[in-house]
């Protein structure tokens, strides 16, 4: 009979969003934006969200001299905020950073190899939203881009 993992309860729920660095976030908003039909939920100076569903993909720059793309960290949606510092502290998860905002509050873990991950709350599930103004239009698709 296989062992079983001790149960530990974080309330997860699913994904709440992924963030991905690429070298060239314009052509990557537009292949998802364009090819894969996903919106635009907000851009910051180095970020572009896009929502499919409820769920998020966020495009990073990806930092100058790094010379592969991939994944920047994982966020994972839990079901609810209260004693969520504790139960994580009590598995020996390392937490390395604690943030909220209008529409959630996450905590920040260091996972395998190096691994971000991110427990996001929400009171409403289905919100995402991006403080970083206005979202501007997809430009059009430069020569040698198709």
């Amino acid at each position: 009979m296989p062992r079983t993992a001790a149960v530990r309860d974080f309330g997860l729920v699913g994904f709440d969003h992924i963030d991905v660095k690429v070298r060239d976030r314009p052509k990557a908003r537009r292949f998802f934006v364009e090819q894969l039909g996903m919106d635009v939920i907000g851009e910051g100076p180095d970020h572009t969200f896009l929502l499919f569903g409820d769920q998020v993909l966020g495009l990073r720059d990806a930092p100058d001299g790094v010379k592969t793309t991939g994944v920047d960290h994982i966020a994972f949606r839990v079901s609810e905020w209260t004693g969520l510092r504790n139960r994580v502290g009590r598995a020996r998860v390392v937490i390395t950073g604690e943030k909220e905002r209008d529409d959630s509050r996450s905590l920040f873990l260091r996972g395998p190899e190096g691994l971000r991950i991110e427990l996001v709350w929400r009171p409403d599930p289905h919100s995402h939203s991006c403080s970083h103004g206005p979202v501007a239009a997809v430009p059009p698709p430069a020569d040698g881009d198709e």
